[in-house]
């Protein structure tokens, strides 16, 4: 039954060709575990190889060859969950310009396909493949999106005037050249998107004397900017509607801890979701996190090692639980 549930969230039906802000949700997924942790709060902070993702300018944050991948068990155990969700990603630096490019997948398997009981006039009929459970067999569904990203750093430096020192200004923007392919059941469909976004940063100890005391940070992702169309071979097509995300962030240094705590709102246009997220860092080694994600709670850690930075989250949730593992390697730093 649960599996029925997932699916009418998931994905579409193959109606008619329609405006529908549903038709593309599983790239509604966070990838990777570090944003999931803190709540999917984490369009101003992106700065890794999920960022394409959040912020298709934070991957203009990346000074280094980045592998990353994810894997994370959708409404249930690891062992058994009703859902598998994949991401796969590659991020470097290529004549000035951030170049990253990615996959991402979420496959269903095992999903049972019921008999139309509309099509029976005796209400025997009915209650007898209810009581039975006569079903149809099971079939399977899998949604594939590629990506190509592009981003570009510009910074400036902004007179204040009087004594104030320039205000050093950060803008990364970004966007993505998106391929999707769904399959459900034996039909197929595709489709072609565009997403675009930017931030900007800014140090806050430019406003003061006594020392460094933080970064501020706002972002802004632009989805589906020219209303992407997905195409079935049914000949109906589902029309993705543009939707913005936007927040900000402040990440402060606190001294007593020996570490950063970050603190992050965001703000999903299309749902009217509020997320919030905070995360400590403890000597850039250990991460802790905790979120709020449309009312869900989210909890995460992660761990630098040098060449290689591990993250794990969970979410809970009434349809169950998502536990999600996610790597990213420092290629320049394996093969020095």
């Amino acid at each position: 039954m649960k599996k029925v549930l997932i699916l009418l969230l998931i994905f579409s039906s193959l109606a008619i060709a329609q405006t529908t802000k549903y038709a593309n949700s599983f790239l509604e997924i966070p990838v990777g575990a570090k944003g999931l942790g803190m709540g999917d709060a984490y369009v101003s902070l992106a700065n890794d190889g999920t960022a394409f993702h959040y912020n298709p300018a934070g991957t203009a944050l990346i000074d280094t060859k980045i592998l990353s991948m994810m894997y994370s068990s959708q409404y249930g155990s690891l062992v058994a969950p009703l859902a598998n969700f994949f991401f796969l990603g590659y991020a470097q630096k290529l004549q000035g310009l951030n170049i990253s490019i990615d996959w991402v997948r979420l496959s269903v398997d095992n999903i049972p396909a019921e008999p139309d009981l509309t099509i029976y006039n005796s209400p025997a009929e009915r209650e007898y493949l209810v009581k039975t459970g006569t079903g149809l067999g099971y079939f399977s569904s899998a949604d594939d999106a590629f990506y190509l990203n592009l981003s570009k750093m510009y910074r400036l430096n902004f007179g204040l005037g009087w004594s104030l020192p320039k205000l050093p200004i950060e803008i990364p923007v970004g966007v993505n050249f998106k391929v999707i392919h769904r399959m459900l059941d034996g039909h197929v469909a595709s489709g072609v998107g565009i997403d675009g976004g930017f931030m900007i940063r800014f140090p806050a100890w430019s406003f003061f004397e006594s020392g460094k005391t933080g970064m501020f940070s706002f972002g802004m992702n632009v989805r589906d900017i020219t209303d992407t169309r997905i195409a079935w071979d049914t000949q109906t097509n589902e029309v993705v509607p543009r939707s913005v995300l936007w927040g900000f962030s402040y990440q402060m240094p606190v001294k007593i801890l020996d570490g950063d705590v970050v603190l992050a709102y965001n703000r999903d246009d299309q749902y009217g979701d509020n997320r919030f997220g905070a995360e400590y860092v403890y000597n850039r080694l250990l991460s802790l996190r905790v979120g709020e994600d449309a009312a869900s709670l989210t909890v995460g850690a992660g761990i630098d090692l040098n060449f290689m930075h591990v993250d794990y989250a969970f979410l809970a949730q009434d349809l169950g639980n998502v536990n999600r593992v996610s790597a990213s390697f420092y290629l320049d730093k394996i093969f020095k």
